[in-house]
């Protein structure tokens, strides 16, 4: 996974993209699994777009969903590649797994938690 580094207008740190090969609800409820992880805000699908926030590590992140992409940003642009690395490819793994078996709406199979 490649990190980018595009500043929202509030500041913010745009660091990855990611095919929308899940269910939204499914990457929702893997952020848990990143251990001290927790969800402050979560705008589900309606007629906006959807997205959630959650803290790790002192930081706050931001997922969104936009033109078929989960695209993850950090609050303070400032936060260390290493964390952002981290979460990106906690959300990768996932939509790799996933992207296999299809857009359904079907709980994940256990392996897709590991």
């Amino acid at each position: 996974m490649k990190l980018i580094d595009e500043r929202t207008p509030d500041g913010s740190r745009h660091f990855a993209r990611l095919p929308r090969t899940a269910p939204w609800k499914v990457v929702r409820d893997h952020v848990r699994l990143l251990g001290s992880a927790r969800v402050v805000n979560d705008v589900g699908e309606g007629p906006a777009e959807p997205w959630f926030d959650f803290t790790f590590r002192g930081h706050r992140f931001l997922v969104h969903c936009h033109e078929n992409q989960f695209r993850l940003s950090v609050r303070d642009p400032q936060c260390s590649d290493l964390i952002l690395y981290e979460i990106g490819l906690h959300f990768q793994r996932l939509l790799d797994e996933l992207g296999e078996e299809g857009m359904s709406d079907e709980k994940p199979s256990s392996r897709a938690h590991r």
